[in-house]
């Protein structure tokens, strides 16, 4: 029993004898002692340290190591939070790895998204409960479909990690495209024309005519000896030249990014579109590069390498402003144009100078496809006024 309870205890003191004398005044047995420097270490039962403590309240008494049932206890105590940390997150673990998380139902048909949800409620699947088994899935789908035949034509739900992915087709009755009967091609804008090629119809304008938006230039109406032969949709392809004005104002001063060359290293936790940082950034204006360390579903980890830069300016010249304002005219346009359409000519109408900022008016004239196909519900097609009802 005593071996169950003998400690090792430590005692500050620089008279080694004076204490040896005190111990054994006190009745304290001593199975071994050691003489360090300003400490003496002694080898007792629990019960005797307890007596030491009580009596030598002068001096610093504590116990270093410990055997026995002491031992154990003292090793379970100290890694108690551990071990039931270690096992707690292992079954949070297990617990989350089948747990459903979120649900996808691909479809974008929010009809059929209500009802897949308010099915699948029935059937008891629904975030953050547990994940149902293969053969019940399988029950599950069978269900859904039997109960909604005019509907849903084929279903099918995967796991992804945490997430539930729902596939499905629905049900859908083809119907039968149908193309207009009568039509003409107007034109989408003013312009110049500069090619016509006919594929079906009349053709009402000539190369190098000049048209308004909105006026017929290919007539699907057929005529012979001014008498109507037939109605068709009409087909052609026609390219003219459009102008635009545009202004555009650019500033002398030109800022720009330039790098200082100090670089901060992080650690992010990322949790769909939430993003957490293990430390605070210390870098105000900074570029991230980001490198992927770790992923599980929609978790994951990142080091971050975030470079401090610093916003210099460039005072531009006359000329290079001047520039960058016919640059920047050009690129205005040019998001307006398709595949092969392009600017033919640029010239600037006005310039206006100041002393931060440069004014330009230009003039764009490009070549692009103006023909557009419109519908005829009844009636001439050549009329003018109809076709102006048609284009509203």
């Amino acid at each position: 029993m005593i071996n169950e309870k003998i400690v090792w205890v430590k005692i500050k003191t620089k008279n080694y004898y004076s204490i040896l004398t005190k111990l054994s005044d006190i009745g304290v047995t001593l199975y071994d002692n050691k003489k360090n420097k300003e400490e003496i270490l002694i080898k007792t039962t629990y019960e005797d340290y307890q007596r030491i403590k009580k009596f030598l309240i002068s001096y610093k008494i504590e116990i270093v190591d410990t055997s026995g049932f002491l031992k154990i206890k003292e090793i379970i105590k100290k890694y108690l939070v551990f071990t039931l940390s270690s096992i707690l997150s292992v079954i949070i673990l297990i617990l989350v790895n089948n747990l459903i998380f979120k649900i996808d139902i691909k479809s974008s048909n929010k009809n059929i998204q209500e009802l897949l949800e308010r099915e699948l409620k029935k059937a008891g699947i629904k975030t953050l409960t547990l994940k149902k088994s293969h053969q019940k899935i399988e029950e599950i789908v069978n269900n859904i479909l039997d109960n909604n035949k005019d509907t849903l034509e084929w279903l099918e739900i995967k796991y992804d990690g945490l997430i539930m992915n729902v596939y499905v087709t629905e049900k859908t009755i083809l119907k039968k495209e149908e193309g207009y009967d009568k039509c003409n091609i107007i034109s989408k804008s003013d312009a110049k024309i500069t090619s016509l090629n006919l594929y079906r119809g009349v053709a009402l304008k000539e190369i190098n005519d000049y048209v308004v938006k909105g006026e017929v230039i290919i007539s699907g109406e057929i005529t012979h000896n001014e008498e109507i032969k037939n109605n068709v949709c009409a087909s052609g392809e026609v390219y003219g030249e459009v102008w635009y004005k545009v202004k555009v104002s650019v500033p002398y001063n030109e800022y720009y990014i330039k790098y200082t060359g100090k670089n901060r290293y992080n650690i992010s936790f990322q949790i769909d579109d939430n993003e957490y940082l293990l430390f605070r950034s210390r870098i105000s204006k900074k570029k991230e590069e980001k490198t992927l360390l770790y992923k599980l579903n929609d978790f994951s980890i990142n080091l971050l390498r975030e470079k401090e830069y610093v916003l210099s300016t460039h005072k531009l010249s006359e000329d290079e402003a001047y520039n960058k304002a016919l640059k920047l005219a050009e690129e205005k346009v040019k998001l307006k144009l398709k595949e092969n359409e392009g600017i033919l000519y640029k010239k600037v109408l006005k310039k206006e100078l100041n002393d931060s900022t440069i004014y330009l008016e230009v003039f764009i004239v490009t070549k692009e496809n103006i023909g557009e196909v419109t519908q005829v519900l009844g009636g001439n097609q050549n009329d003018p006024k109809l076709n102006n009802e048609n284009n509203e």
